[in-house]
């Protein structure tokens, strides 16, 4: 289940800091760079390089234009999938925003594991069937690397929302997530133990006052 407050039973478990935390920033920067040196060996075995020969510089010109129109749009759209399945999954407030290194989705609500691995996977899933389906038309040629470049995109900026993804399945099943967009907050449920020392604390605290 997900909250629009942070709920009573849970206590503070990790943070996941892609920007601040160095291992954690070039751990996702590497395997990003990996996969998008894949996808491009890949493309060169599906459709070739044969398009920077074949094709009229103007050809070529409008086909970078497009390229660098379609990563802003893009990358735009990428957030919006975050935010509109946050939305989706509690109606709490959204924030957005951009960084010198990424654009970023927040939420002020609290997500269970199920719902944050669904709001971390849904572009790269989403935009991944959309750009596949336009390959299926453009399989060839410049415009197939038009729309090649997108779907490596894709791929490669999704490689933080894949870590963040690990990590919830290394988590146990009772956590939640607080996503600022920046950073985010996990929570674990408070053991049977936990709750009755917290009961145990609150009587003698409660018998003090009564004493005064």
């Amino acid at each position: 289940m997900c909250y629009k407050t942070f709920p009573e039973g849970y206590t503070f478990l990790e943070k996941i800091d892609l920007k601040n935390n160095k291992k954690q920033f070039w751990i996702v920067q590497g395997i990003g760079l990996l996969m998008m040196a894949i996808m491009i060996v890949i493309g060169y075995f599906i459709a070739g390089f044969n398009f920077f020969s074949d094709e009229k510089p103007i050809i070529m010109i409008i086909a970078v234009a497009v390229v660098i129109v379609g990563l802003i749009v893009y990358i735009v759209a990428h957030e919006a999938t975050h935010g509109l399945v946050m939305y989706l999954s509690v109606k709490a407030k959204l924030n957005f925003g951009f960084n010198v290194l990424f654009a970023y989705a927040g939420s002020s609500g609290y997500f269970d594991k199920k719902h944050y691995i669904l709001i971390s996977l849904s572009p790269l899933v989403l935009w991944g069937i959309v750009f596949g389906v336009l390959n299926v038309f453009f399989h060839s040629g410049v415009w197939f690397w038009v729309i090649w470049f997108l779907q490596i995109q894709n791929v490669s900026g999704a490689c933080g929302d894949l870590f963040c993804t690990y990590k919830m399945l290394r988590y146990p099943k009772d956590i939640l997530v607080r996503d600022s967009g920046m950073d985010m907050m996990v929570f674990r449920r408070k053991t049977e133990e936990e709750l009755a020392n917290e009961n145990d604390v609150n009587a003698e605290i409660k018998e003090e006052i009564k004493v005064d």
